[in-house]
C-alpha cells in the first residue's frame, strides 16, 4: 500500500489510523451505479435499527445497583439481553437469501478495507463499486454494510499475496464507529495476549 492511499485510508484521525488485520466473516460483491441508490437506502436503514438498539441496550443496569433492588437490575438486564438477541434474530431474518459471508483475511478500518485476491473471485478493477458485508465481534453492531469503491489492485509477486484496497464512499456512522472501536479494542488486546511466535 502506498504513503497516499495508506493515509486516504487511514484518515487524520488516530482512531481511525488504527488498522486490523483479522480474519473474519465477510462479502464482497461487485455493484452497478444503478443498485447503489437501493444499497444506500439499506445502509439508512441499518443505521436507524443500530442507533435505537444502542440508545436503548447500551445502559448496564448494574451502575444503578444504588438506586434500584438487586432482583430490579437483574430483571432489567435480562430484558435488555433479550432486546438484543431479538435484534439478532431480526438481523438473521433480513439476511436470509444474501451470499452467505465466508471467514478471510482483511485489514480494516473505519475508511476501507483490503481483501486478499482469489482465483475464484470476481476480476477487480479501479473504479468499480462493490457492496461490503463484514461481520465483526460486536455486541450491537455484529455486521457492518458499506459501499466500496477499488483504489488498487495488486497481483501476487511471489513474496507478497495479491489483493485489493476498497475505500468506504457509503458507510453510517454506527457502523464506523463500531470498526474504530473493534480495531482499536483488537490492538489492545494483541499487546496484552501471548502469541505464538512461527519464526522462533
Amino acid at each position: 500500500m502506498t504513503q497516499k492511499e495508506e493515509t486516504l485510508i487511514a484518515g487524520k484521525d488516530r482512531r481511525s489510523s488504527v488498522r486490523v488485520k483479522s480474519r473474519l466473516p465477510c462479502a464482497v460483491e461487485p455493484v452497478t451505479r444503478e443498485q447503489i441508490p437501493d444499497l444506500e437506502a439499506q445502509i439508512l436503514d441499518m443505521a436507524v435499527i443500530e442507533s435505537d438498539g444502542v440508545m436503548h441496550d447500551t445502559v448496564d443496569w448494574r451502575d444503578h445497583a444504588d438506586d434500584l433492588s438487586r432482583e430490579m437490575v437483574f430483571v432489567l438486564n435480562e430484558v435488555r439481553a433479550l432486546r438484543q438477541q431479538l435484534t439478532e434474530v431480526q438481523r438473521v431474518i433480513e439476511r436470509y437469501g444474501e451470499t452467505a459471508l465466508e471467514r478471510r483475511w482483511v485489514e480494516l478500518n473505519d475508511q476501507g478495507l483490503w481483501i486478499p485476491i482469489e482465483e475464484s473471485e470476481y476480476q477487480w478493477s479501479l473504479g468499480d463499486f462493490a457492496g461490503i458485508r463484514i461481520q465483526i465481534p460486536s455486541l450491537h453492531t455484529p455486521e457492518v454494510l458499506a459501499i466500496g469503491e477499488v483504489l488498487r489492485v495488486d497481483g501476487s509477486d511471489g513474496e507478497e499475496q495479491g489483493g485489493v484496497v476498497f475505500a468506504f464512499r457509503s458507510i453510517s456512522q454506527p457502523h464506523k464507529r463500531a470498526i474504530s472501536s473493534y480495531a482499536l479494542r483488537r490492538e489492545r488486546q494483541m499487546a496484552r495476549s501471548l502469541r505464538f511466535n512461527l519464526g522462533q
